[in-house]
Formats: structure tokens, C-alpha cells, sequence
């Protein structure tokens, strides 16, 4: 118990509970049950979750979970803590208690440092993350593009795109046409060279082949959606939407190319041919996000129509204040 609340750890059969609460919370950006529940049935190797229904005087009013890292696959120890009541329940007085109870467990787990996420227009649960003693750390971007709207733009960016490539002997390909046996791990190499360029402050761990292989069996993804580029027996650039199966909007789940590529377009490209096909499936709107940091893929965001969304706030603070 935590004061009126108990924290009972979940099941499998959870996950479809924690899935609404948080679609109820934001709706704009639904979670999908199927995709969620998926992710909790995989074994923790790199990073390992806890997650809780949140319950007050017998009845369930909301979730919390926290994560972390593997301790020896990063230099430092930090996590993660989250959690949500139903929208009728929200309250700030609630959402501390859930964090203090998160950050508790978490930094008992031997977290040294505690990260949390809120919208940046979410008063309410950034008023309770400041009065646990967090501070501003980092700014997410968040962006939609109406495909609709931008379907003229983005079939001729495709099309110079496409000249650009043949020119410079890149070949654009789903992962379902590749026929090279080691394709899954070419990209899993790509992505762990691209990962350490993406901006952040708390470090990334490096995901095992065992890890990253239930990212390309998820739900959402599909390989004849995800896209390749070639140069030679290379793979130089990967970009991917995720297709959730029954609610959510579609998104850009992963773009990363090699760093001997960077600047010749390979990026947007890809981006191009993910949008294309999106189009031809009758898909009306896509959404992205990136560090606010990353230059270059906002530069290519805004080139392509993308207009802002609600971004969102990352907040640290030292375990040691944690109580």
C-alpha cells in the first residue's frame, strides 16, 4: 500500500486495461493493445520492466511501471518511471503519489538517476513531476503530416529522390525483397551505429541480435513495409513505419542510415518510398518524433510537410532526492 493506493504487478492479460487508460489519457495518440501486449510477453534481456494497475478502495483507476537498463550494459544506472489514471480520476495529488511510489521501487532496484516523460501542454502531471523535485532535461519534437494535403509534394520529392539514388548506385528495397540471409543483421549493425548518434543524455544500451529480432516480429511491423537502401553488399539506410493492427496512428518507427552515407540523400529517400507506400495503402496522416537536437531530420520533417505536434518534456533528477 501507498497510502490509498495499492500496486498490484500485472499479468499478460493486463495488458489490454493498461493499453485504455492510456489511449483515454491521449487520445490523439492511442496505444494498441495487440502491440503492448506482445512486448510484455517478450523476455527481459536488455531492459527490464515492471508494470502495475493501480488501484483505489478495490477498484482500478490507473497504471504505473518503471524501467531500466540492464546494469551491465550501461556506465551509468539510471531508469525510467511512468504512470496514468483514467481521465474521470486525474488528479495532480494521484499522479505524485504514483511517481513517489515508482521512483521508490525504482531507485530500491539501484537506479542512481530516474528519468519521466510528460506532453509538454500536460499541466497537471508536469506540476507533480516539479513537485517531486525534477528538472527540465531534454525536449522531444513531435509531427504529423497530413498525407492528403502533401500527396503532390511528397510523390515528386520521391521521384528526385529516386533519380538521386540510381545515379549514386543506391538500390531502395523492402526487407521482404531482400533475399541476403544476413539482412536482419546488417540492419541490426546499422541501427547500433546510428543509435550512438541520436541526441540524448542518459546512454542508450546496446541491444543484442536476440533483442532487436522481436522488434521485427512485432505487430506493427511488417517487412514488406520496411525499407532498405543498398550499396552493394551494404545496407546504408533503414526507415520503417509501424501499422498498428487495431488502434493508433501510423508512424515512423526507426529511420537510421550509415554515417559513410550522410548527406547524399539516403535518408530522405527512404522516408519518401515509407510515405509512398503509406499513400497507396490509404493511409491519410502519418506521425514522427525526434530528439529536439536533431537537426538534420528536422530540417528533412519540415521539407516534407510535416507540421508540429504536441512535443513532449524529459525530466531527470538524482535517486538520491527520490522520497
Amino acid at each position: 500500500m501507498m497510502g490509498e493506493l495499492e500496486f498490484r504487478p500485472t499479468t499478460l492479460d493486463d495488458a489490454a486495461f493498461y493499453s485504455d487508460v492510456l489511449s483515454a489519457v491521449y487520445p490523439e495518440r492511442p496505444t494498441d493493445p495487440v502491440v503492448e501486449r506482445y512486448w510484455w510477453a517478450q523476455p527481459e534481456i536488455t531492459y527490464l520492466t515492471r508494470r502495475f494497475v493501480v488501484s483505489r478502495a478495490g477498484r482500478a483507476i490507473g497504471v504505473a511501471d518503471f524501467d531500466r537498463p540492464s546494469w551491465d550494459s550501461v556506465p551509468d544506472r539510471h531508469g525510467y518511471i511512468g504512470g496514468e489514471v483514467l481521465p474521470e480520476l486525474r488528479d495532480g495529488a494521484t499522479l505524485e503519489a504514483i511517481f513517489a511510489e515508482m521512483e521508490r521501487r525504482l531507485a530500491s532496484d539501484g537506479a542512481e538517476r530516474i528519468a519521466v516523460r510528460a506532453n509538454e501542454d500536460d499541466e497537471l502531471r508536469i506540476a507533480a513531476i516539479l513537485r517531486r523535485g525534477f528538472r527540465e532535461d531534454r525536449r522531444g519534437k513531435r509531427w504529423l503530416l497530413d498525407l492528403v494535403e502533401n500527396r503532390a509534394r511528397i510523390e515528386a520529392m520521391a521521384n528526385e529522390s529516386r533519380k538521386r539514388m540510381r545515379a549514386e548506385g543506391v538500390e531502395l528495397l523492402t526487407m521482404a525483397e531482400d533475399a541476403d540471409p544476413e539482412k536482419h543483421a546488417k540492419v541490426w549493425r546499422l541501427s547500433l551505429e546510428a543509435q550512438k548518434d541520436v541526441p540524448t543524455t542518459l546512454p542508450h544500451p546496446e541491444e543484442t541480435l536476440e533483442d532487436y529480432m522481436q522488434w521485427f516480429r512485432a505487430p506493427d511491423i511488417r517487412e514488406d513495409r520496411f525499407w532498405l537502401a543498398r550499396e552493394g553488399g551494404d545496407i546504408v539506410g533503414v526507415s520503417v513505419l509501424d501499422y498498428p493492427p487495431v488502434r493508433g496512428i501510423v508512424g515512423t518507427a526507426w529511420t537510421a542510415t550509415a554515417r559513410r552515407v550522410r548527406g547524399r540523400g539516403v535518408a530522405r529517400a527512404l522516408k519518401c518510398e515509407t510515405l509512398m507506400q503509406a499513400m497507396a495503402l490509404g493511409i491519410d496522416r502519418v506521425r514522427t518524433g525526434n530528439d529536439a537536437a536533431n537537426d538534420p531530420i528536422l530540417h528533412i520533417n519540415a521539407t516534407m510537410g510535416y507540421r508540429p505536434w504536441v512535443g513532449s518534456v524529459n525530466y531527470l533528477k538524482d535517486a538520491a532526492r527520490s522520497g
